[in-house]
């Protein structure tokens, strides 16, 4: 089975979930032999298009799919874009003999053009064509464009995505759930002595580190709010003084160059909450790699995002899997990676109180911690390894090219 996946974001320029997904698909395809599969990716690149391979996996680096500011102003450049993008994909599709295309989150990260274009190309290959969404539909458009084209099936990374998808109208035949996994030879409990996170951060080694990894822009919007970070600065700011060993440390996504200028407004604006709220001395902004992260959770004590919604949470499990308790709020995906009470504790979104009473009762109580840091590891193992996830995936890529023939 030769599969090709397309994707606008890439691990090689900016650091997300969709990042965290394509980099453990080049980990577990590059050398595994039991799926029969070869995997062909193509990723957006602001250089001539060239190719790379690594392992048994063929990266496309294709140049179409980089779309500046400039070209998303201009209507004329997105049409040749999205052209040529067409017949990129067509040349890939004969010369690979592609049986079935991954399309990753082609209802919002890339114009319509594309969509349509990718559509158009698969129809007269007469090639299955999988959606696969990473986050919701916010927007008619998106709904629509989940709803009205030719998709063999619509994978979603989490039943909060697939139920939503279900009630803005999308047929229950082409839905389905498969999770992210988390690759466990790196996030483990396994300490990296070449990584020493405190000295990295300067700050000292009697420090207890409360961790925070998220985005700050999405698109040209920051949302800081959305990912409960101003939420999460005002509950630091209640421990603080109580506590001045404790430092929270904001793991940030790099996005993108192409979104610089609107990644720099969001962390200033970010800064003035830290600011606002008086913990400047006691809270760290950093932006880390994505091979740097496993070690930045490891060193953590506590990891905490109070989303005000989430499609999934690939950080939760990423950090269950390093050992760490984790502190989540009752909204989309999250619910379905921690039970309340078991592996972690849930809470109501935008609850600056309960949310500071919940992370002194994971740094001062050891029981709890032992407890919540076992579940954790135990969920992970029974739910959610990448090599789990990526065999269920690949039985149902299986399928659908079986049904579309």
């Amino acid at each position: 089975m030769n599969v090709l996946f397309i994707s606008r974001n890439s691990p090689f320029e900016s650091i997300g979930g969709i990042e965290r997904y394509i980099d453990n698909l080049i980990t577990y395809y590059k050398f595994e032999k039991e799926s029969g599969s070869t995997i062909y990716l193509m990723l957006p690149t602001d250089k001539k298009s060239f190719l790379k391979k690594i392992g048994k996996v063929i990266i496309y680096f294709d140049n179409s799919l980089n779309l500046t500011k400039n070209n998303l102003n201009n209507k004329k450049d997105i049409q040749e874009k999205a052209h040529l993008f067409s017949k990129e994909v067509t040349k890939i599709i004969k010369k690979n003999n592609i049986d079935i295309i991954c399309a990753e989150n082609f209802h919002t990260d890339l114009p319509t053009a594309y969509t349509l274009m990718l559509n158009m190309v698969t129809m007269s290959q007469k090639i299955p064509l999988v959606l696969q969404l990473h986050s919701f539909a916010v927007t008619e458009l998106q709904t629509e464009l989940i709803n009205q084209l030719k998709w063999d099936r619509i994978s979603c990374v989490s039943k909060s995505i697939a139920g939503d998808c279900y009630k803005k109208g999308t047929d229950i035949n082409y839905l389905s759930t498969h999770y992210l996994g988390v690759n466990t030879n790196l996030f483990n409990q396994k300490e990296n002595k070449n990584f020493n996170l405190k000295r990295k951060l300067n700050i000292s080694v009697d420090s207890k580190i409360i961790l925070t990894a998220t985005r700050i822009i999405c698109g040209k919007n920051n949302i800081l709010k959305e990912k409960g970070i101003i939420n999460l600065i005002e509950s630091f700011s209640k421990l603080s003084p109580k506590y001045p060993s404790w430092k929270l440390v904001i793991a940030i996504g790099k996005p993108p160059e192409r979104l610089d200028v609107e990644f720099k407004v969001a962390y200033e604006l970010l800064e003035g909450y830290i600011k606002l709220h008086n913990v400047e001395a006691s809270t760290i902004l950093k932006t880390f790699t994505l091979d740097e992260m496993t070690d930045v959770y490891k060193a953590a004590d506590l990891f905490v995002l109070a989303s005000e919604n989430e499609t999934f949470g690939q950080v939760f499990i990423e950090a269950m899997s390093c050992g760490l308790p984790v502190i989540g709020t009752k909204v989309g995906g999250i619910p379905e990676i921690i039970s309340d009470l078991n592996n972690g504790y849930l809470i109501p979104v935008n609850d600056a109180s309960i949310l500071a009473q919940k992370i002194e009762k994971l740094m001062n109580d050891d029981v709890t911690r032992r407890n919540f840091i076992e579940a954790g590891i135990n969920t992970v193992k029974e739910k959610f390894t990448m090599e789990q996830q990526f065999f269920y995936f690949n039985e149902m890529l299986k399928k659908v090219i079986v049904d579309s023939v």
